[in-house]
């Protein structure tokens, strides 16, 4: 099989030195990896710079990207070349990156000067008057290299990014797609309404399903949902990867 791996987690630039990103180390995707490997199976690893990668052989393709505007371009790029038998979307990526910071100083002004000459004091006039003005301020662009320190407050504005799971399955009608789904402190009821969730909005074969007060070091509960509704379970990294390439080997087997 020819498989797509994603793992590790994107980085969103705020200026040339500075970035927002996130705790992801890319070791799941790395065990998931090495797993098809073991198989006997193609991998192409798309990956981040400071992410854990699999060993480079003959049978990996290991490729780097840094944000989600990277990651976009590589996904097009890749899934317009060739045809993946199964796609592993395990990397952590941003759901929003940056668009422009201001100092404190910037935004009091801005709103005083807008204010003062504000006719209608309703609620939804001042709100509307905000509005604007985050609007405006917002869509600036930075031109500083590197931000200056010089304010005790940085509004930082963030923009939503896409998702790009949500785009797969139109590229690839035929792949076995694996979605993750990473969650904080909840149920396990909640974990696999919102993993369901997922799966039927991206059109995933199966979702995997963690919280993070589950994972500690080589110890990750994961629950794998599949499209029917069943769902299996497993306590390590090494499980769940053996979980996941056992079951999209089953699932392309029936697509052949």
């Amino acid at each position: 099989m020819n498989i797509l791996v994603t793992a590790g987690g994107t980085s969103e630039k705020i200026d040339n030195v500075r970035s927002i990103t996130n705790h992801s180390t890319g070791r799941l995707g790395k065990a998931i990896s090495e797993e098809f490997l073991a198989h006997g199976h193609q991998v192409t690893y798309l990956t981040t710079p400071y992410a854990v990668k699999p060993e480079q052989s003959e049978h990996v393709t290991i490729e780097q990207i840094e944000t989600t505007e990277d990651l976009l371009s590589k996904m097009n790029q890749l899934l317009s070349e060739q045809v993946f038998d199964g796609i592993i979307h395990s990397m952590a990526v941003s759901d929003f990156s940056s668009e422009t910071s201001i100092p404190e100083e910037a935004l009091t002004t801005a709103l005083a000067k807008s204010l003062a000459d504000q006719q209608n004091f309703t609620q939804s006039a001042l709100e509307e008057t905000v509005k604007k003005v985050l609007d405006q301020l917002g869509t600036q662009e930075q031109k500083e290299k590197k931000i200056s320190s010089n304010t005790e407050r940085l509004l930082l504005f963030l923009k939503k990014n896409p998702k790009i799971i949500s785009m797969i399955r139109e590229k690839q009608p035929t792949t076995v797609l694996v979605g993750f789904k990473l969650l904080v402190g909840v149920s396990e009821n909640e974990l696999i309404n919102v993993g369901t969730t997922t799966l039927k909005k991206n059109q995933c074969d199966f979702v995997l399903a963690n919280d993070l007060e589950t994972i500690h070091g080589e110890k990750h509960r994961g629950i794998l949902i599949h499209s029917d509704g069943q769902t299996e379970t497993a306590e390590t990294k090494q499980a769940i990867a053996q979980l996941i390439v056992r079951n999209v080997e089953m699932k392309g087997a029936n697509h052949s």
